[in-house]
């Protein structure tokens, strides 16, 4: 009786490992379908124009900036604050104003983002770029 049991058990073992064979055989080409369709769908906006990359842009603006005296008191990093920070870094703190260029970059999702320079950029308007944790460099 006991190897009529074994028998029985590994024959059901047997079978349980080809229906899951088979499941798993019948299942990837769903899957493989499933994933592919999504992959294209992310590629894809709202407008149905095809982006590969969410940080690519163009230059649509290079402009020079002259921020007033930096005022003592400053909370926030706005455009006087931002003129506080860099006076302190280039020692020029009590020169009154400060000189900074922003560069505009038109995304390829149709953001737009304002990259602020403390150096006249290598940018010019057309250049095609990619924004980088909030620094701008070249798609090559």
């Amino acid at each position: 009786m006991a190897t009529h049991n074994q028998q029985q058990e590994i024959g059901c073992q047997i079978a349980l490992a080809a229906l899951v064979v088979v499941a798993c055989i019948a299942g990837i080409p769903p899957i493989v379908d499933a994933v592919v369709q999504s992959i294209a769908k992310s590629k894809v906006d709202a407008a149905g124009v095809a982006f590969a990359c969410r940080a690519c842009g163009v230059v649509e603006d290079v402009r020079e900036v002259t921020l007033g005296a930096p005022m003592q008191r400053v909370s926030t990093i706005t455009g006087e604050g931002f003129a506080m920070f860099l006076g302190l870094l280039t020692g020029k703190l009590g020169t009154g104003s400060v000189k900074i260029y922003e560069v505009e970059v038109l995304l390829q999702d149709g953001s737009v983002r304002v990259i602020r320079e403390s150096t006249p950029p290598a940018w010019k308007q057309g250049d095609r770029v990619k924004v980088v944790m909030g620094r701008i460099r070249s798609m090559s």
